[in-house]
């Protein structure tokens, strides 16, 4: 299997099938979503913290390996922003990418 991977923003909200099946493809497994429930309050405006790996992990009590594996994928998918501070890298929900996805999926169903 392919996936397409998109470099800018505007650029993947260009491919609303590709939206949905890189949305749907990340957020498929339950860990996943709570991820994004523990991202989203963090990744709104233009100075969101985000939250560190090590934080999710333990927040969700899930095992670092693991998480490191799902925000991979999600990063990889754009539906996680991964940005560097420090030492650290701080994660998103990259909720615009999210919103205009499953918009675009509602209009369809709705048509």
């Amino acid at each position: 299997m392919h996936l397409y991977v998109a470099s800018t923003l505007s650029e993947i909200l260009s491919k609303p099938s590709i939206n949905l099946s890189s949305l749907f493809g990340a957020l498929g497994q339950d860990t996943r979503l709570e991820v994004i429930r523990l991202l989203a309050p963090l990744s709104k405006g233009k100075s969101a913290p985000g939250m560190a790996a090590g934080q999710i992990a333990a927040a969700l009590a899930v095992a670092p390996p693991t998480l490191s594996f799902h925000l991979k994928d999600m990063t990889f998918r754009h539906v996680v922003i991964a940005r560097k501070r420090g030492r650290e890298i701080l994660y998103t929900a990259n909720l615009p990418f999210i919103f205009a996805a499953l918009g675009d999926f509602v209009t369809e169903l709705e048509s």
